[in-house]
């Protein structure tokens, strides 16, 4: 169990440094001494210490005025299950509300989402695994949970969705009183335990009492995935990476390799639109929002940035701060068995005023601990 646990995070860090290397620029030719860190620029202000000293933001989800974040506080191997706590915090690190469940441990806190109440949602995503005796975790059922809290922290509804695994519920959305999920799902027919089955485009509405008002699936017989999701004025945008050249995807030509579509829904989750497109595109995710506009890492207000990938952008008005992730080095013990580079990195906390002066800058060491890593059996 400690063993399957610990390949989970590597394997998420492992994507999180992929994703680092593929835009800061900062692994050309992956030589050590390439790297840099980022200089401090000026006082930290009193309000940003702790909020600096403790990496508080690291990890975050950012929404108008509030960030959401998530840790796993206890693990029981014996039964199977984990406990979880899900924070809210306002723009200068103080908890606005939490909460604290225990689910099993095949599921993770995903798609945290601040909702217009002033509370919260999130996530509970089922993850198949094998148990070290054969079986699996999926052998109890798959069961994914969709939990909602108020402002102050307080249970609302948390609604469990039987055969649903957490990929499907990766995007979420809050319209007119009612939330939509967006993923993708393995296909019922040909889902076969311990292989990632060919999947389909899951959609789902559920209203502000957690009951499911409807759900719906844009579907081929091959791999098709979600990219990215966003809300429209009509409805829905949706960029979808299909294999299939079949069901909803006709027209493909895909040859078993990924196609990009882009297909718009309604309110009701009904096909309104669908083109394919001439290039295969990975876009960014928010880090954050302006003017009730969401932010992407790499919108012209960040052109230029310095310090790394941005991961998070704060907007207090008078001035914004950029939390971003830059690679400082390479891990010289990095494992022979390992083909990815384990890097070294850095939380760069950069603010700047309105006119895009900027006002101070401060690291955190944000590094992995990779001789636990080692120690731990991976």
């Amino acid at each position: 169990m400690k063993k399957t646990w610990t390949a989970i995070r590597l394997m998420a860090v492992l994507l999180c440094m992929l994703m680092l290397s593929g835009c800061t620029g900062n692994t050309m030719q992956n030589r050590p001494d390439h790297f840099k860190k980022a200089e401090s620029i000026g006082q930290v202000p009193e309000a940003f210490r702790n909020i600096v000293a403790q990496n508080m933001f690291h990890g975050a989800k950012v929404f108008d005025g509030r960030l959401l974040k998530t840790e796993t506080v206890a693990v029981d191997e014996q039964n199977r299950t984990a406990t979880h706590r899900v924070w809210m915090m306002d723009l200068y690190g103080e908890t606005m509300a939490e909460y604290v469940c225990s689910a099993d441990d095949a599921c993770y806190v995903d798609t945290l989402t601040a909702t217009k109440d002033g509370g919260f949602l999130f996530v509970l995503g089922f993850e198949d695994y094998a148990y070290d005796d054969g079986h699996w975790a999926s052998d109890k059922g798959v069961v994914s949970r969709i939990v909602k809290c108020d402002k102050d922290g307080k249970l609302q509804f948390d609604l469990p969705l039987d055969h649903v695994k957490g990929a499907a519920l990766n995007y979420c959305f809050e319209k007119d009183g009612y939330f939509y999920f967006f993923g993708a799902i393995e296909t019922p027919e040909t889902d076969t335990q311990g292989v990632w089955s060919p999947t389909d485009i899951y959609m789902l509405i559920i209203d502000a009492a957690g009951t499911v008002v409807k759900s719906q699936c844009i579907a081929g017989s091959d791999y098709d995935s979600l990219s990215a999701a966003e809300m429209s004025d009509d409805g829905f945008v949706l960029t979808i990476h299909a294999q299939s050249d079949d069901g909803d995807f006709v027209g493909s030509g895909s040859g078993g390799y990924p196609v990009q579509w882009l297909f718009t829904v309604n309110d009701d989750l009904k096909v309104t639109g669908k083109e394919k497109e001439s290039e295969l595109k990975f876009p960014d995710k928010r880090i954050g929002e302006k003017d009730g506009v969401p932010v992407y890492p790499r919108e012209f207000l960040l052109k230029g940035f310095d310090a790394g990938s941005p991961t998070i952008f704060l907007d207090y008005g008078h001035f914004y701060l950029i939390v971003s992730e830059n690679i400082t080095g390479i891990y010289e013990n990095t494992p022979p068995m390992i083909s990815s580079i384990w890097y070294y990195t850095e939380n760069v906390y950069s603010a700047y005023d309105v006119n895009g002066k900027i006002i101070f800058r401060a690291t955190v060491d944000s590094s992995p601990d990779y001789d636990a890593w080692q120690s731990n059996e991976y």
